[in-house]
């Protein structure tokens, strides 16, 4: 029996789940601002907060701006775009930490 089972996937560690977490706070709190909705995400799912510092500058989300008044799309693109440095920040980091121990270590 081949059994492929989906990879688990903690909730908002990728584009869509950060883009479902924005959404369920868009529709719960639309009042606070993007900026705090950003911090508390960041802090729940572990993501690098100089991702999402840059995403929300790239599309020139005002942070004081109600989560509510934002359109799908710009969640879209910001959850897209907060996703892709995240992950290129993680790569960095990883090519970073590799390059250090292959110097460390005698040949």
């Amino acid at each position: 029996m081949n059994s492929t089972a989906p990879k688990k996937v903690v909730p908002g560690t990728d584009a869509d789940g950060i883009l479902e977490e924005l959404t369920t706070r868009q529709h719960l709190a639309p009042h606070r601002p993007v900026a705090e909705v950003v911090a508390e995400l960041v802090e729940r799912v572990g993501a690098c907060p100089v991702a999402a510092e840059k995403a929300m500058a790239r599309l020139e989300l005002d942070g004081t701006r109600s989560i509510g008044r934002l359109k799908r799309g710009e969640l879209i693109q910001f959850a897209r775009g907060m996703y892709r440095m995240w992950a290129q920040a993680l790569a960095t980091e990883a090519a970073g930490n590799s390059a250090k121990t292959s110097e460390s270590q005698p040949a």
